[in-house]
């Protein structure tokens, strides 16, 4: 299943991936927040995953997926789009090969 958006920012393909993490998003000020993500998708270069709370382009983000085989990852908010369960957010990997 490859998932598919009105604005797609990636050029490869998205998978579907389920789980969860533990987000830190920081804006690079004093203002850090700490939330469980849902993990939606992934790709090469980013990941989806969906959190309670709105998060501003340009944030940093850490995620440390609750399931130990897979590693940590870094990334920049590049997306949040309302939706019934809560944000989709997308972060552009730092790594360049995130989760999949």
């Amino acid at each position: 299943m490859t998932l598919r958006f009105e604005r797609e920012r990636r050029s490869v393909p998205r998978r579907p991936v389920k789980g969860h993490a533990m987000g830190v998003f920081s804006d690079g000020h004093a203002a850090t927040k700490l939330m469980r993500v849902e993990l939606v998708d992934a790709s090469w270069t980013g990941i989806g995953v969906i959190c309670s709370e709105p998060l501003e382009i340009g944030m940093t983000a850490s995620l440390t997926p609750e399931d130990a085989m897979w590693p940590r990852q870094t990334g920049v908010v590049v997306r949040c789009d309302p939706c019934e369960d809560g944000y989709h957010v997308g972060l552009l990997s730092r790594q360049r090969r995130a989760v999949a």
